[in-house]
Parts: structure tokens; sequence; C-alpha cells
């Protein structure tokens, strides 16, 4: 019953049911995990927190609890409850080591490299070298700027795995970046032993090709690749650099562009070379707003997964004013991410700053109509952007009506009293 309730979307009913479940049974870890599932999904993020909580202190050897109290940290904001929340586990528990792995997530998608590593250092010692934790290691390193310990991290994953063409690609890339080009296309051709034809061999050794100036050879390999697969977006950027570096800036922008409409979301190298390469061309042709603006997409992507890194360059740019700016990349997101919600609501949100107020009503409303209710902060902001819009068209049983839904929904909310204030504060000013 609870679980066709969830999936019809009824989540205060199943709330509802769940709670009468715990009461008949209320030592059953199933049933509480269920109920604190509904309270999340309803909105009801204070309520989740103290059921998952209630979970942990009487199955402490269970990890599922843990992971979702940490989901709703994260969304909050909150890495510091989310890291004190693993680093509490006792190493006698027997999930100390999956908490390890959870808590060097939690530094890298923060951006404290130095703890995650420390974090990985500790698995290893403790638990033994694996192919995973040499593999993430390695990556880790690597975007720390540690070459030489990237290296040696993917060499032990090697070890593991000799015939893994993912883990040679690492440890060719690294090399690569060294500055050891031989030894890299030494990887990369070993990548097309194991597998004839492999486009990840190809592709990394015509990349390699152009960065060495050897034009004609990787034009060779992208002709291999095209032979098996047409209008590849990382093809079409690496004929893109190599236009560039035959002094052609227009069939450079031209073909990266083509590259960009083509790549998904989780490629993240491919759209940052795109970047750097329409930056350089448009630098080349004099045009210096449209060069900075494709570095700072570049640079912003480079620096964590594409959606976070663009969706805080564009919120970046709203606070800059700089509106224009933060269009475009708002505008590329949804072309990566159709119906995203966050975006859309930033999109309402410069209409407001720019006066259209039905635009921004009308944006807003139509993100509210698929953001699911455990995304509460989205929906408030959604809310805030209309309420203030009503305000301004002097439309004040309307703007009195969203302040009262917001009200609400603060209250469901994880929130610190300080950042609680703010919402308020903002939303009386008409910020």
């Amino acid at each position: 019953m609870g679980h066709w309730l969830t999936s019809d979307g009824q989540f205060d009913e199943a709330v509802i049911f769940y709670k009468y479940s715990v009461r008949k049974h209320p030592h059953s870890y199933r049933l509480l995990l269920k109920l604190a599932l509904a309270y999340e999904n309803a909105g009801e993020e204070v309520a989740a927190i103290r059921t998952y909580e209630r979970v942990t202190r009487r199955h402490p050897d269970r990890f599922q609890a843990y992971i979702h109290l940490e989901k709703i940290y994260r969304r909050s904001l909150n890495f510091d409850k989310a890291i004190d929340l693993y680093k509490a586990i006792p190493s006698a528990n027997p999930i100390k080591k999956l908490s390890l792995k959870r808590l060097f997530h939690i530094y890298a998608i923060e951006g404290d490299l130095d703890n995650a590593v420390i974090t990985l250092q500790s698995a290893i010692k403790n638990y033994g070298e694996s192919y995973a934790l040499c593999l993430e290691l390695g990556k880790l390193n690597l975007r720390r700027g540690d070459l030489l310990g990237a290296v040696q991290n993917f060499e032990s994953a090697v070890a593991f795995r000799p015939r893994s063409i993912e883990t040679r690609t690492w440890l060719g890339i690294a090399l690569k970046e060294l500055g050891n080009l031989r030894l890299a296309e030494y990887e990369f051709e070993e990548i097309l032993k194991i597998k004839a034809n492999s486009f990840q061999g190809l592709i990394h050794l015509a990349e390699l090709k152009i960065k060495d100036l050897k034009l004609e050879d990787a034009l060779g390999c992208l002709e291999v690749i095209e032979k098996k697969i047409t209008d590849n977006a990382r093809v079409n950027i690496c004929r893109g650099w190599i236009a560039l570096k035959q002094e052609d800036p227009k069939k450079a922008i031209e073909y990266c562009q083509a590259g960009l409409k083509g790549s998904k979301f989780y490629f993240v190298w491919e759209q940052v070379l795109a970047h750097r390469i329409i930056s350089r061309a448009n630098r080349e042709l004099d045009n210096q707003e449209e060069s900075e603006f494709h570095r700072l997409l570049a640079t912003a992507i480079a620096g964590k997964d594409t959606y976070e890194s663009l969706i805080g360059l564009a919120e970046q740019l709203v606070r800059q004013k700089e509106l224009k700016q933060a269009t475009d990349v708002y505008l590329r997101i949804l072309e990566l991410y159709p119906r995203n919600t966050r975006a859309q609501i930033g999109l309402g949100d410069i209409y407001l700053k720019r006066g259209e107020t039905e635009n921004a009503i009308l944006t807003c409303r139509r993100a509210l109509e698929n953001i699911r209710p455990i995304y509460i902060r989205e929906r408030i902001r959604a809310h805030t952007v209309i309420s203030i819009s009503y305000k301004i068209q002097k439309e004040f049983p309307s703007h009195k009506a969203e302040v009262k839904i917001i009200h609400a929904l603060l209250r469901q909310m994880y929130l610190k009293p300080s950042e609680k204030s703010k919402i308020k504060k903002d939303l009386s000013r008409g910020k």
C-alpha cells in the first residue's frame, strides 16, 4: 500500500500510512526507513532527519539511513554535518569501510581534495589496496596536479586489471599531462592492442598528435573513427582544434559549436576543450568579450562536475549583474538538462531583475509544475520570485498568498536559524 502511494506521488498519504505502521511495529527497520523516506519525499526534512537518526541509533550497522541523511545535509549545503555523520562511525562497525568511501566522495564534491586523499589513503592502510581505491586516488591526484602520484596510482590499478581500457586511458592522460608523450602514446597504442579501433585509444592518440603538431597523423585517427561513427562530438572538437592550429579560427568555432551541441552533460573534458578552443579562436578574431565568456565556461566546467559548475557560474554572474552572460549559461544548462527547474527559476529571477514580471511569474510557475516536493529550496526560490513580482505589480493579495506558502515551506525545512532569518529578510526587502 505504502509503495503504491509513493509511486503514485501521494507522499502525504504515504506518511500517514507508514506512521500508522510504525506505531504497530515500532522496532521494524524496514518500516522506519520507509517512514523517513516518505517524510523526505513529502518535503518534511526536519521530520525525515529525526526519523533517520532514530534508525541509525537502533540499527547502527545498516548503511542506507546514513546515505539518506548525508543527502539531506548536502542539499542544505551543510557539508560539515555530512562529514561528522561518517566520522562518528566507530572503526569496529562493519560499515566503516563504506563510510570512508562516502567521506572521500563528500570531500571531493566540496573541493577539499587534500582531505579526500587522506581519507582514501586511510582506507588503503586499514583495508588494503584495491583496483577501485587506486583508480579513485589516481583521479584525485590528477585533479590536485600531483601528476607523479597520479601515474603511480594508475600503474597500481593497471597491475590489478592489465586489460582495463579505462585504467590505461587514465594512465595515458596522466602521462600526457606530465609531458611524457612517448609513454602516453605507448599506453594508447596498448589500448588498440586490447581492442582494435577502440574509440578511446584512437581519440586520445589524435589529441596527442594534435598537441605534437602531427596534424596529418591526427586526421588519420579521426578518419578511422568516422568510418564507424559519424558526427561524433569529440571528433568535431578535435577537427576544430586542428583548424585552430591551421590558423582558421572561424572553422574552429564552427566545428566546436557543432561538437558542443552533440556533447552529453557527463563528457566534461570535451566541453572544456571546446570552450578553450572557441575562446582562443575568438581572441584571434578580436572578439574579446566572447573569448572571455568561453574562458569562464571552460574554467568553471573544469572545476567540478558539469552541472554544478555551470549552475554556480550562472548564479555568480547574476550576483555580478552580468545578466546577458548569465542568461546564456542558463540556456546552455537547459540544452544539456532539458526541463531543469533550477535553471528555469534562475531565468525567472533574471526576468524579475529586468522588470519583466509576467515572464518571471510564468517561468517560475512552469518550474513549480516539475519540482519534486523533496527540493524545498527550489520551491521557496520560485515562490519568492513570484511573490516579489506580484508585489511590484501591486497584486497584494497574491503576494501575501505566496509569502504564506514560503513560510509554510520554511517550517518543513532543515535550516540554521541564521539562514532562515536571511531568507525572511530578503523576502521582506524584495530581493
